[in-house]
Protein backbone atom coordinates (compact mmCIF):
# COMPACT_ATOMS: atom_id res chain seq x y z
CA UNK A 1 0.00 0.00 0.00
CA UNK A 2 1.39 3.75 -1.21
CA UNK A 3 1.95 6.23 1.59
CA UNK A 4 -1.02 9.00 1.84
CA UNK A 5 1.30 11.43 2.20
CA UNK A 6 4.57 11.76 0.37
CA UNK A 7 7.43 14.43 1.23
CA UNK A 8 10.10 15.01 -1.43
CA UNK A 9 13.29 16.96 -0.27
CA UNK A 10 14.52 19.13 -3.08
CA UNK A 11 16.81 21.18 -0.61
CA UNK A 12 19.48 19.93 1.84
CA UNK A 13 21.56 23.72 2.65
CA UNK A 14 23.47 24.18 5.62
CA UNK A 15 20.61 26.43 7.20
CA UNK A 16 17.24 23.88 6.70
CA UNK A 17 15.83 20.96 4.78
CA UNK A 18 12.83 22.27 2.27
CA UNK A 19 10.68 19.59 0.75
CA UNK A 20 6.69 19.71 -0.86
CA UNK A 21 4.42 17.82 0.86
CA UNK A 22 1.62 15.70 -0.88
CA UNK A 23 -1.39 15.45 1.28
CA UNK A 24 -4.19 12.51 0.38
CA UNK A 25 -6.33 15.08 -1.55
CA UNK A 26 -3.55 16.09 -4.10
CA UNK A 27 -2.84 19.23 -2.19
CA UNK A 28 0.80 20.14 -2.08
CA UNK A 29 2.27 22.30 0.58
CA UNK A 30 5.90 23.02 1.11
CA UNK A 31 8.17 22.05 4.44
CA UNK A 32 10.60 23.33 6.62
CA UNK A 33 12.56 21.34 8.71
CA UNK A 34 16.40 21.62 10.44
CA UNK A 35 19.45 20.78 8.65
CA UNK A 36 20.74 16.95 8.28
CA UNK A 37 22.84 16.91 11.69
CA UNK A 38 23.16 12.61 11.37
CA UNK A 39 20.02 12.49 13.31
CA UNK A 40 21.11 14.14 16.20
CA UNK A 41 17.85 14.60 18.79
CA UNK A 42 16.56 18.53 18.20
CA UNK A 43 18.88 19.24 15.75
CA UNK A 44 18.78 17.19 12.66
CA UNK A 45 15.85 16.25 10.00
CA UNK A 46 14.54 13.07 10.40
CA UNK A 47 16.09 10.27 7.93
CA UNK A 48 14.60 9.35 4.74
CA UNK A 49 11.92 6.43 5.47
CA UNK A 50 8.14 5.42 5.26
CA UNK A 51 6.87 6.40 8.92
CA UNK A 52 3.16 6.20 11.01
CA UNK A 53 1.88 9.61 11.92
CA UNK A 54 -0.29 9.61 15.06
CA UNK A 55 -2.65 12.42 16.71
CA UNK A 56 -1.59 13.25 20.27
CA UNK A 57 -1.51 16.67 22.24
CA UNK A 58 1.51 18.07 22.11
CA UNK A 59 2.64 21.46 23.76
CA UNK A 60 4.48 22.47 20.67
CA UNK A 61 1.14 21.70 18.57
CA UNK A 62 -0.84 24.22 21.39
CA UNK A 63 2.12 26.99 21.33
CA UNK A 64 2.56 27.43 17.76
CA UNK A 65 -0.87 27.67 16.83
CA UNK A 66 -1.44 30.07 19.87
CA UNK A 67 -4.17 27.02 21.23
CA UNK A 68 -6.14 26.54 18.03
CA UNK A 69 -4.88 23.05 18.12
CA UNK A 70 -4.43 21.19 21.66
CA UNK A 71 -3.08 17.98 19.18
CA UNK A 72 -1.49 17.77 16.05
CA UNK A 73 0.26 14.82 13.54
CA UNK A 74 3.14 12.70 15.25
CA UNK A 75 5.73 10.82 13.20
CA UNK A 76 6.25 7.71 15.34
CA UNK A 77 9.34 5.14 14.82
CA UNK A 78 11.78 7.08 13.50
CA UNK A 79 14.80 5.27 15.28
CA UNK A 80 16.55 6.97 18.42
CA UNK A 81 13.94 9.47 17.89
CA UNK A 82 10.46 10.63 19.45
CA UNK A 83 8.24 13.63 19.76
CA UNK A 84 8.24 14.53 16.40
CA UNK A 85 5.65 17.15 15.13
CA UNK A 86 3.88 18.64 12.17
CA UNK A 87 3.49 22.37 13.40
CA UNK A 88 3.73 25.84 12.36
CA UNK A 89 7.21 27.43 11.62
CA UNK A 90 8.52 29.58 9.17
CA UNK A 91 12.51 29.14 10.11
CA UNK A 92 14.38 25.79 10.88
CA UNK A 93 15.53 26.95 13.65
CA UNK A 94 12.20 27.29 14.82
CA UNK A 95 12.33 23.75 14.87
CA UNK A 96 13.64 21.35 17.45
CA UNK A 97 13.56 17.99 14.87
CA UNK A 98 10.03 18.69 13.86
CA UNK A 99 8.32 19.00 10.40
CA UNK A 100 6.70 22.56 9.24
CA UNK A 101 4.21 23.07 6.56
CA UNK A 102 3.96 26.34 4.39
CA UNK A 103 2.00 27.49 1.80
CA UNK A 104 5.16 28.84 -0.31
CA UNK A 105 8.90 28.42 -0.05
CA UNK A 106 11.05 31.69 -0.51
CA UNK A 107 13.11 34.09 2.01
CA UNK A 108 11.62 35.74 4.86
CA UNK A 109 14.79 38.37 6.62
CA UNK A 110 17.28 37.23 4.46
CA UNK A 111 16.53 33.14 4.70
CA UNK A 112 15.43 30.97 3.35
CA UNK A 113 12.02 29.92 5.12
CA UNK A 114 8.22 28.64 4.22
CA UNK A 115 5.67 30.65 4.13
CA UNK A 116 2.21 31.58 5.66
CA UNK A 117 2.56 28.05 8.08
CA UNK A 118 -0.38 28.49 9.75
CA UNK A 119 -2.43 28.58 6.78
CA UNK A 120 -0.49 25.34 5.54
CA UNK A 121 -0.95 23.57 9.00
CA UNK A 122 -4.69 24.38 9.04
CA UNK A 123 -4.57 23.12 5.41
CA UNK A 124 -2.78 19.41 6.79
CA UNK A 125 -5.17 19.33 9.80
CA UNK A 126 -7.91 19.67 7.39
CA UNK A 127 -7.19 17.42 4.88
CA UNK A 128 -5.65 14.54 7.56
CA UNK A 129 -9.11 14.66 9.76
CA UNK A 130 -11.37 11.71 10.14
CA UNK A 131 -8.43 9.54 10.37
CA UNK A 132 -5.99 8.31 14.00
CA UNK A 133 -3.38 7.30 11.82
CA UNK A 134 -1.69 7.75 8.36
CA UNK A 135 1.56 6.88 6.92
CA UNK A 136 4.34 9.16 5.34
CA UNK A 137 6.63 8.71 2.68
CA UNK A 138 9.89 10.56 3.38
CA UNK A 139 12.56 10.85 -0.11
CA UNK A 140 14.91 12.75 -1.97
CA UNK A 141 14.11 14.23 -5.23
CA UNK A 142 15.55 12.39 -7.58
CA UNK A 143 15.97 14.10 -11.54
CA UNK A 144 14.27 11.33 -13.42
CA UNK A 145 15.77 12.06 -17.07
CA UNK A 146 14.39 10.60 -20.64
Amino acid sequence: MPAALRLTRFCYAPDGTFGRLELPDGTELFTCERPWEGNKRRESCIPDGVYKLRMRRSGVVERSTGGKYLEGWEVVGVPGRSYIMLHPANWPDQLEGCIAPGLSYGIISDKQAVKNSQDAFDKLMDALAGQDEWEIDIRPFTMEYP
